[in-house]
């Protein structure tokens, strides 16, 4: 078997334009305030996703003597905010921030919406959220889990930092820069760690409790979000993590090796992909299917927003798709373009079932900003999927103790959907052949 490694990094993002609705209270500063910026409570479900970005005084500029309202808001609920706004500055006897009050408001006001995908990112918090939305970020490249006794990496990064000195997978962080870990807040980790080209001494305990110390340098780690394997017969496995901000190219990279090697049947491994990036759904469902619509988008009002189309180069080996019950979003929108064009076989479990899009903002000045649903998605044949899901023509469970399990942490001769898959574009690769 041969094992492929692409690692190639690009971003882009564009911002729709806005539109404010006519109706206008006048109000006090702080109602102002409060109510300019509304926004809400984070989740961990990425989306199809654009961002622009605000700057302070911009904002205040544009926003500072007036709020305005939509058309259907009721003129007695505005006084009674504004009413409590003042009852508490006049009476309230504890200490309290009215900076606090307003983010307390940020957030209830986004949550209302009862939209578990809407949010409001708190301030200093979104250049994390985007370096995960992306893949790029700056660290040594691990992923951690703070426990009692410190940090335990969970996961290292292939061609980072943190693997090329060697850091293994259950390791122990007592302490960065000779500062114990024990209670070390994820703010301060990132403060450390989090400067490219800063130097940071670790001291490592391993699982036998033997201790070391290593150097590392702080870097720029882009997040490798396509996998390939190649197996002696030509058929090739590639597995998807997630749309990062240069999937798309990661994706078409990967083909063009699998294709030169001869690649003779493809398994394409959507299982626990979340989503990401609509657009590199697209150019990943492009690179795989022939001419045709892949997906459309509606707005709130219903109309067609968008509609993305594939060309007519597409990959001409018999595929098989693996999903499961945690492939969303992006992925979905690949899946039901591959179902509508009757591409392949589906094998796994029933998808997730979300189909709509969000939009992102961000608040530079404090580092906040506010993930929104702006519209929904549909497939080739007009099937909005979300709540639903796209259900698998082949049916294949995993046992209960490696369900939900990401592809790459299930034991070796455990994955009897991967088998699946191989069986039957096997099948259908021996029939080309045989029609050849």
């Amino acid at each position: 078997m041969k094992l492929y490694s692409i690692r190639n990094r690009m971003s882009g993002s564009t911002e729709p334009e806005r539109r404010e609705d006519d109706r206008i209270v006048h109000v006090n500063g702080v109602l102002i305030l409060l109510i300019a910026v509304l926004l809400v409570a984070v989740t961990a479900l990425v989306s199809f996703l654009i961002s622009g970005s605000i700057y302070k005084n911009k904002l205040a500029k544009e926003k500072a003597y007036k709020l305005v309202l939509p058309s259907d808001s009721d003129p007695y609920k505005v006084a009674k905010f504004q009413d409590i706004i003042d009852y508490v500055s006049s009476n309230f006897a504890l200490e309290y921030k009215t900076d606090d009050l307003i983010e307390g408001a940020i957030k209830g006001y986004v949550d209302a919406l009862g939209d578990r995908y809407s949010y409001y990112i708190e301030p200093g918090d979104y250049t994390s959220y985007n370096n995960y939305i992306t893949g790029t970020y700056t660290g040594i490249g691990i992923s951690c889990t703070f426990e009692d006794e410190g940090i335990v990496v969970s996961e290292v990064f292939p061609d980072t930092p943190a693997a090329r000195a060697g850091i293994a997978e259950g390791e122990l962080i007592s302490e960065i820069n000779g500062i114990t870990t024990k209670g070390m807040e994820q703010s301060m980790v990132s403060s450390m760690l989090g400067q490219e080209g800063t130097k940071v001494k670790l001291k490592l305990v391993g699982i036998d409790q033997s201790e070391r110390e290593v150097e590392l340098e702080v870097a720029t780690i882009s997040r490798q979000s396509v996998f390939g394997l190649g197996y002696d017969d030509g058929v090739y496995y590639i597995r998807i993590s997630q749309f990062d901000s240069d999937t798309g190219e990661e994706f078409r990279q990967m083909l063009k090796v699998a294709e030169n090697a001869g690649m003779k049947a493809l398994v394409l491994d959507l299982r626990g992909n979340p989503g990401g990036y609509e657009r590199q759904a697209d150019e990943v469902a492009d690179a795989l299917l022939g001419k045709g619509l892949i997906a459309y988008s509606q707005d709130k009002s219903g109309n067609r927003a968008s509609e993305v189309f594939s060309d007519e180069k597409e990959v001409d080996v018999p595929v098989v798709l693996l999903v499961n019950q945690n492939s969303a979003s992006a992925s979905e929108l690949v899946t039901g373009a591959f179902r509508d064009f009757k591409k392949g076989t589906i094998v796994g479990k029933r998808t997730f079932g979300k189909a709509i899009g969000q939009l992102s903002r961000s608040y530079t000045d404090d580092g906040s900003g506010v993930v929104i649903t702006v519209a929904r998605y549909f497939t080739p044949s007009g099937e909005c999927i979300h709540g639903v899901g796209i259900a698998p023509d082949v049916e294949v469970s995993l046992e209960s103790n490696y369900e939900g399990l990401t592809p790459d942490k299930i034991p070796a001769g455990a994955d009897v959907q991967l088998d699946k898959a191989l069986e039957l574009v096997r099948a259908a690769m021996g029939e080309a052949a045989d029609a050849a």
